[in-house]
């Protein structure tokens, strides 16, 4: 079965490049796909809602969707399902026994973490992020460790809320990319650094997610334009301590870029702190 979606499809990406693997220090394949929820909602209208699930959706996605009431918070929910599953297929797609995405499902841990789950044991599945913010769903897939994934629709709300993720070395430091001085009150960069925190915390594989504030932004490079598209590399330091009881300092990098009025922010790792 052919992906039934397209057309929703903004775009697309193979990230088993040279650039991706240097900017987040990960050397293994992944992927990224981002939806457009106007569209995918255009689709959904030529099936009737129950045609719709029995064709598209597993067991549990269709009790779990049956639950939520909101037209706009399922669509974002099946937005950004059907894009892990397509992400998740084109990682496996390069493994020696690929598993088509209609025969892979997305559960929820009991954290409510996304995993992707599949009535088979020929694969190691890879991991997923998912995200979706105004009309956009995002996911991202990792053939080895951890990943996560945000998208953020740049408002003036983020300007208003800076204390909670922001701090005043790291606003400098973010600031210092602006190229003009009006754009000093603008959103843009504090939206770049809530997306990549927003990222680590979904990377983390911890019992609780690590705060905003405890996520240390020290640098920021400015990496070669992607399709006119800037592109930086943004790296922080979390010090924790794991379940042994011991410790860590890590640095942590994440691929931002910016996408007319939204934000895309990558981050992955092929360890397993816990």
């Amino acid at each position: 079965m052919d992906f039934p979606f397209e057309d929703c499809i903004v775009a697309v990406e193979n990230l088993s490049v040279p650039l991706y693997r240097e900017l987040l220090e990960y050397q293994h394949n992944m992927a990224y796909l981002l939806l457009d929820l106007r569209r995918l909602e255009e689709q959904m209208l030529k099936f009737t809602e129950q045609n719709f699930m029995a064709r598209y959706l597993s067991g549990p996605e269709q009790v779990y969707l049956n639950t939520l009431t909101s037209d706009k918070r399922k669509r974002e929910w099946l937005g950004g399902r059907f894009a892990a599953r397509y992400v998740g297929a084109d990682v496996l797609a390069h493994k020696q026994n690929p598993v088509p995405w209609f025969q892979l499902a997305v559960i929820a841990d009991s954290n409510g973490r996304p995993f992707l789950y599949a009535d088979t044991k020929r694969n190691v599945l890879p991991d997923i992020s998912i995200s979706h913010s105004g009309g956009l769903a995002a996911a991202m897939a990792v053939s080895k460790g951890l990943c996560g994934i945000d998208i953020q629709k740049v408002t003036d709300r983020v300007v208003k809320v800076r204390d909670r993720f922001c701090t005043p070395k790291e606003e400098q430091l973010v600031l210092s990319l602006c190229n003009a001085s009006r754009e000093l009150q603008s959103s843009a960069g504090l939206t770049r650094l809530w997306a990549a925190k927003e990222a680590l915390r979904k990377v983390a594989n911890t019992r609780s997610l690590p705060g905003f504030l405890e996520l240390e932004l020290t640098d920021i490079r400015e990496g070669p334009a992607q399709k006119g598209q800037a592109l930086w590399q943004y790296i922080f330091v979390w010090n924790h301590t794991v379940m042994s009881g011991n410790p860590v300092t890590e640095k942590c990098c994440v691929a931002v870029t910016a996408l007319g009025d939204y934000v895309l922010a990558l981050t992955a790792r092929d360890d397993t702190f816990t």
